[in-house]
């Protein structure tokens, strides 16, 4: 499933180069090829909490494992860090593969 077609012209709404810099899950954004407004399917939200509910369940054992290792604070807070900012990017790219879009209405929000 590829949710970053456009559900007006079907091709694509945007690389991920600007996905990545400006879409929100709240914002509005223009399709680059037919310029409709589009936004985020509600779908975001779900995904977003499903994500979050996956990195806990991927940090606590690592935090818990590190802390029973009797391992320094100075060096299981970076590790934790670094799963924190790679796990961001895993969501950020599979959001722009698996989230679709949703036409907005001419005269607002829909």
């Amino acid at each position: 499933m590829n949710g970053n077609i456009c559900p007006r012209c079907g091709k694509a709404v945007m690389s991920y180069k600007r996905f990545f810099r400006e879409a929100e899950p709240s914002k509005i954004s223009q399709c680059d090829n037919c310029g409709s407004n589009l936004r985020r399917s509600r779908n975001v939200y779900l995904y977003l909490l499903l994500m979050i509910v996956i990195f806990c369940m991927i940090v606590l054992p690592v935090f818990v494992l590190l802390v029973n290792a009797r391992t320094s604070f100075w060096i299981i807070y970076p590790s934790i860090i670094i799963i924190g900012a790679v796990w961001v990017g895993v969501i950020n790219y599979l959001g722009w593969r698996l989230i679709g879009w949703v036409l907005v209405a001419e005269g607002g929000k829909s």
